[in-house]
């Protein structure tokens, strides 16, 4: 089955305009189907100042109504993050109830990139983290930090 133009055009901007910080490339015999990278925000307890930073892969897969309903998308790296739970899901309103088929995959990837920068722990997926994020911050901070060094950097 071909694939609709509005994939075809977006993975294509995708290719041709990378976003800064973020990778997305499909699977050759699945094109919904895209291993994601997206780099840890600086500043943020995501990425490190060591060399390399935090990269977190993720998998993203269009379903047959896409654009009609958001992609599927989640980390496969593990996070200690209050909006991303044990198995990867992401609470994000543009992946839920403020979808629009205007969005497109890059904005989608951007936003999640986002969230790194800026932690929710008011509209939690993880409840326990959201419960350390307010009670304690700093520790929360430094643990998404050892978190990240474990399992977001990739060992040499």
């Amino acid at each position: 089955m071909a694939l609709p133009k509005r994939i075809v055009k977006e993975t294509e901007r995708l290719m041709a305009e990378p976003v800064p910080g973020i990778s997305a490339v499909p699977h050759e015999d699945n094109l919904r189907y895209f291993d994601v990278e997206i780099h840890g925000p600086s500043g943020s307890p995501y990425e490190e100042n060591l060399i390399p930073g935090g990269i977190f892969k993720l998998e993203l897969f269009l379903p047959d109504d896409y654009p009609m309903t958001p992609p599927k998308i989640r980390f496969l790296t593990k996070i200690f993050h209050p909006n991303v739970d044990k198995l990867g899901r992401i609470c994000l309103d543009v992946l839920k109830n403020n979808w629009s088929p205007a969005l497109q995959i890059r904005t989608i990837l951007l936003s999640i990139q986002a969230l790194l920068g800026a932690p929710n722990p008011d509209d939690p997926l993880a409840a326990d983290v959201a419960k350390a994020w307010k009670e304690n911050k700093e520790a929360a901070v430094a643990t998404a930090k050892e978190w990240t060094q474990m399992y977001a950097v990739e060992k040499k």
